[in-house]
């Protein structure tokens, strides 16, 4: 059963960030430009660890950096004790590999943290003074649901809209940047993650900022660099797999790829991108 947090919420400007994966010098980057903004409220959606590692300190920062939370798959797996990361690739082999990262989290995971992580919900309904927004790991279907730009319709996304009865929706989960709205009202967005770049060349990472506006609520994505060569250096002190730091030294992926439609897979280049 899908565990839905219904919460009302003060707020004017809310940073959503998700996909974290362990890579804590990224999301305190993250959290700084979001202030610099002017966010005032903070909503993580899920894979707080990863490949990264570094699990424990990556969670305690979002547990003091973040008032609204929805669990990943990686959280629902490390709070059922799994040892596998339960993302759903079509891909055996990216199951594989993604696995391995999920290994890379076990091993700095402390079973205080793995207990909280066990109390996140699934999905969470934010009411904004008269605004509704939905909050996604995956799908609000399912968790390891991937929601791609190039094959999701409207028309389920209305659907989702409408029985949630909300203006919009965030998710994750496939690390991909998009934003579409609908003709008529509403939309969905992905905001990205900020664990690891767009497959695009670029080494910033991303996040989304919905806003309050007068006449609904409004989504952007910001583009966020940190210093990912001392990052990935570090890594690669630590033992990681040459196969999980290459994306954050690149910008382009190394794995999941073969689950990917061929938009994703092929295109370079993301548009609607706010850098200050």
């Amino acid at each position: 059963m899908i565990k839905l947090e219904t919460k009302s919420i003060e707020a004017r400007t809310i940073a959503v960030m998700g996909g974290t994966y362990g890579n804590v010098p990224a999301l305190r980057a993250a959290l700084a430009d979001a202030e610099k903004v002017g966010c005032d409220t903070f909503a993580f959606i899920g894979d707080s660890i990863g490949c990264c590692g570094h699990s424990d300190e990556i969670v305690e920062l979002i547990r003091t950096s973040f008032s609204t939370l929805v669990a990943g798959n990686h959280e629902q797996q490390a709070a059922a004790g799994e040892l596998t990361c339960g993302c759903g690739y079509s891909s055996p082999e990216d199951e594989r590999i993604s696995c391995l990262a999920f290994a890379y989290a076990n091993q700095s995971l402390s079973e205080t943290q793995r207990e909280w992580l066990g109390t996140w919900p699934d999905l969470v309904l934010l009411h904004v003074g008269d605004h509704s927004l939905l909050l996604v790991h995956g799908s609000p279907n399912e968790t390891s649901e991937f929601i791609y730009e190039s094959e999701v319709r409207d028309e389920q996304i209305g659907e989702w809209l409408a029985k949630y009865k909300v203006e919009g929706i965030v998710g994750t989960h496939t690390g991909l940047t998009w934003h579409r709205e609908l003709p008529n009202a509403g939309w969905m967005a992905n905001c990205g993650a900020i664990g690891k770049p767009d497959h695009d060349g670029d080494t910033a990472v991303h996040y989304g900022i919905v806003k309050v506006a007068e006449n609904g609520l409004r989504f952007q994505l910001r583009r966020v660099e940190y210093n990912h060569l001392d990052w990935t250096t570090q890594l690669e002190a630590e033992g990681v797999d040459e196969i999980f730091i290459s994306p954050l030294r690149t910008g382009i992926w190394t794995c999941g790829l073969e689950s990917l439609p061929e938009w994703e897979r092929n295109v370079r280049g993301k548009k609607d991108i706010l850098a200050e």
